[in-house]
């Protein structure tokens, strides 16, 4: 069916989607980023419209990657990110005495969804990560816009992912706060984007927060 432009923020498409050259074309055009997903939910492409005006962000990140200690700048700033909101899903989640390594944190907080609501919770929580993606491809854009920065930069580098994953601690939270039937009797994809719509402004605020602590800690480390 046909849909206005004007009223995309972003797309989220399935990696075996038939898409017409016109349509992702125009999505491009008008500024609408396009995510790809694979059949288990990890993102395998995302695209992008052309390049707008240079941002702070961006020179720091394009500086960034010609340096010789880029992997571990930007490194130490992913480890004290993750520790930082892993603390924060901890506490508000009340999950005591849980260690801050992701694999036992993730662990943890899956049994404490899964004590909640009766089901294992992996299709709900892919679902989410699925639909923040576009959320963050779409604030990155705004933020940076090359999407040579945002892509692979460097190798083993990719901006986009990055933010995805720190932003997970986010998306545990929202999941185990929200109302028990409308996750137990919803279909995962419809429950993650009616969310992530209501969730909007509070996530584009963590992921435009979590840009802003790496520009400030690039302009430390560069400057």
């Amino acid at each position: 069916s046909l849909y206005p432009l004007c009223r995309l923020a972003r797309v989220i498409s399935p990696s075996h989607a038939s898409w017409a050259t016109p349509a992702l074309v125009a999505c491009l055009r008008a500024g609408v980023p396009v995510v790809f997903h694979d059949s288990a939910g990890a993102p395998v492409g995302w695209c992008f419209g052309p390049r707008k005006r240079e941002t702070t962000l961006g020179s720091l990140l394009r500086e960034a990657m010609t340096h010789p200690q880029a992997a571990r700048i930007v490194g130490d700033w992913q480890l004290a990110s993750a520790r930082r909101e892993m603390i924060k899903a901890r506490q508000e989640l009340q999950a005591r005495l849980v260690s801050l390594e992701p694999g036992g944190m993730r662990s943890h907080l899956c049994n404490l969804h899964r004590q909640r609501f009766g089901l294992p919770m992996g299709p709900w929580l892919r679902a989410l990560q699925r639909a923040n993606a576009a959320l963050v491809a779409q604030r990155l854009h705004e933020l940076v816009s090359d999407p040579a920065l945002i892509g692979h930069a460097r190798e083993g580098l990719h901006l986009g992912q990055l933010l995805c994953d720190l932003m997970q601690w986010r998306l545990h939270c929202l999941l185990h706060a929200a109302p028990v039937l409308d996750v137990t009797l919803g279909q995962p994809d419809r429950f993650a984007a009616a969310l992530i719509e209501r969730q909007g402004s509070a996530l584009h605020r963590t992921c435009g927060e979590l840009a802003g602590s790496l520009e400030h800690h690039l302009r430390e480390q560069l400057t």
